[in-house]
């Protein structure tokens, strides 16, 4: 039995493919149409996914939507009416969502040619979150924490699994939205909501969360039973929608917003890291809660508001829980995934078989594509050495112990947000200048962004505060203080690292990459960061890594075994 899981029309559309109970593939939209946070149909997913597993789009027994658009129905209207006219707003906002979603089956027929046999189930969005997680955990039981800006009408959704099943204990409705929250001061700093959250929450150590952190106290607050609320006074959206985020008393309390791409001043970093300890208080007084209300010691975290690795690394860290997992596409495109495992397990009721290893779920190419894609992209003008090699990682980690800026694109691609050494661009974590050479003349980016450590998974407790794996890079921990000195690249200004360990199983050759640099080194740790520049997703394709080699200061390009070394002065020039 084929299932298909998708989202779309709203952020972060993608597809993911099921068989009889495994979880076969998932990718992205962006990553065809080369526009991060793609929100359209994602029909270039849908038919990588069905050629994936060998069959036609018509051929899927069951296809699940991320999304219900009848659930809520009475609440939804019931809000609008009670604040009519103002109201009109939203209504205008999230009509041409609303609108597509309604037309969803029709769309489906019509792009995928399905004749009838095809089932068709709208799923809640928060259990497709929730499933995500928990269903694909190695957990019979666990408590779940789903946080984002919203589902149907949830912008939050408290619970724990069992077995096939998964119960809540507590829902946060809209406008009552964490997420939300954060996305809105996202744009006041000068950033895209759903996109620049990250951002935020790397620009936070830079600044004094003192000078604001009452100010969002006030405007999130907790109440004893475990709830929060979000005083509206200081917001626009439950009106008016994106379009209009805050109220006149917002820009009285923190000021003007910032223009995109102007000066970053120290009032902007003191809100930034406001809003990022109060989004930490707040999300570990709902993990603390539901620890106490399910009495389990393991939680699973989803949602967007879960891509907040500082606020998951706490979570573990300061012992709410004893274990922690969080979906690493904790964003909507989890969702896609999540939806099969809700259908097949929770509805169906077919028992779990398949546990969530590895993300390396994408698009793979062979040798021959790699060598077609060289002899169409590579120009003599470029000054490149093209070679195969037999041992690609040992030959990556001496010219990265030399000081060269590497591109590394193997096997299948990463599902979600984060580059996990296979789309990668990979650096030596022991030069000083390396974070600000990166930033300039490789991702083309703003300067107080920071890279990953890349870790042996067995050494994580030898360089920092928690040995608990981190697999996915969405876990931040402190580095050893007597550690610092030799990682100063992948060490935030705050002292932390977001970690992402690297297990000999699920990725032999990057694992054989870092312990070949540990040999030569003595750290077992590379700085990793994604391949792509500013603006761009992940590459997918051989040409896309290629191009972003020649045109950045790359120094040496992984494409397999296949070896493209420039034979220029790099534009790095100066790191060492």
């Amino acid at each position: 039995m084929h299932i298909l899981g998708f989202d779309c029309y709203g952020h972060d559309a993608a597809a993911a493919i099921m068989r009889d109970g495994k979880l076969l593939g998932l990718v992205e939209e962006e990553r065809f149409l080369r526009q991060k946070h793609v929100a359209s149909f994602p029909i270039h997913s849908i038919r990588w996914c069905c050629d994936h597993v060998g069959i036609k789009p018509a051929e899927l027994d069951h296809i699940v939507y991320y999304w219900d658009p009848r659930a809520a129905r009475l609440a939804r209207a019931w809000f609008l009416l009670r604040h009519l006219p103002k109201s009109i707003g939203l209504i205008k906002s999230r009509g041409d969502k609303e609108a597509s979603m309604l037309r969803l089956r029709k769309t489906l027929a019509k792009q995928l040619q399905l004749d009838g046999r095809t089932v068709i189930h709208f799923a809640p969005h928060h259990l497709c979150h929730a499933a995500s997680a928990f269903l694909t955990s190695a957990f019979d039981k666990a408590a779940i924490l789903s946080i984002d800006a919203a589902g149907e009408w949830d912008c939050a959704w408290m619970g724990y699994g069992d077995g096939i099943d998964m119960k809540c204990l507590r829902r946060e409705h809209f406008p009552n939205s964490l997420g939300l929250v954060y996305g809105a001061v996202t744009e006041f700093l000068g950033y895209r909501f759903a996109s620049g959250e990250g951002k935020v929450m790397g620009l936070a150590p830079y600044g004094d969360p003192g000078r604001f952190i009452q100010q969002f106290r006030d405007m999130i607050k907790t109440t004893p039973d475990g709830r929060y609320g979000v005083d509206m006074s200081y917001f626009n959206y439950q009106y008016h929608g994106r379009s209009n985020w805050f109220s006149k008393k917002f820009f009285d309390t923190f000021g003007p917003p910032r223009k995109p791409a102007s000066e970053l001043t120290d009032h902007y970093k003191d809100v930034s890291a406001a809003l990022q300890m109060r989004t930490e208080e707040v999300g570990l007084y709902m993990a603390k809660w539901l620890r106490q209300q399910t009495g389990l010691n393991k939680v699973c975290l989803a949602g967007g508001v879960c891509l907040n690795s500082v606020m998951n690394g706490r979570i573990l860290r300061e012992g709410v829980f004893d274990e922690v997992v969080v979906q690493p596409a904790a964003n909507d495109a989890g969702t896609a995934l999540g939806g099969c495992f809700w259908l097949w397990n929770t509805v169906m009721r077919k028992p779990r078989k398949y546990i969530f290893e590895h993300a390396y779920l994408g698009p793979a190419w062979s040798d021959e594509q790699y060598e077609r894609a060289v002899r169409q992209e590579i120009k003599s003008k470029h000054q490149v050495e093209i070679e195969k090699v037999k041992d690609a990682p040992s030959l990556a980690a001496s010219m990265l112990s030399d000081g060269k800026i590497i591109g590394w694109f193997q096997g299948r691609m990463e599902m979600g947000p984060r580059a996990l050494g296979n789309r990668s661009i990979l650096a030596d974590p022991r030069v000083g200048k390396m974070k600000d050479l990166l930033n300039e003349r490789v991702k083309f980016r703003e300067s107080f962004r920071p890279f990953a450590p890349s870790i042996l998974e067995e050494k994580i407790g030898q360089w920092f505060d928690c040995g608990y794996p981190s697999p996915y890079m969405i876990l931040v921990y402190n580095v050893l203080l007597e550690k610092r000195k030799y990682i100063p690249a992948v060490t935030h200004v705050d002292g932390t690292g977001r970690v992402h360990s690297v297990n000999r199983k699920h990725n032999p050759r990057y694992y054989g990459l870092l312990t070949e640099f540990e040999r030569l080194t003595g750290v077992p740790i590379v700085l990793n960061t994604s391949f792509n520049i500013r603006g761009q997703p992940v590459v997918n394709k051989p040409e896309q890594a290629i191009e972003c080699f020649v045109n950045t200061g790359i120094d040496v390009l992984f494409l397999g075994d296949y070896v493209l070394s420039k034979q220029v002065v790099s534009t790095a020039k100066d790191r060492n």
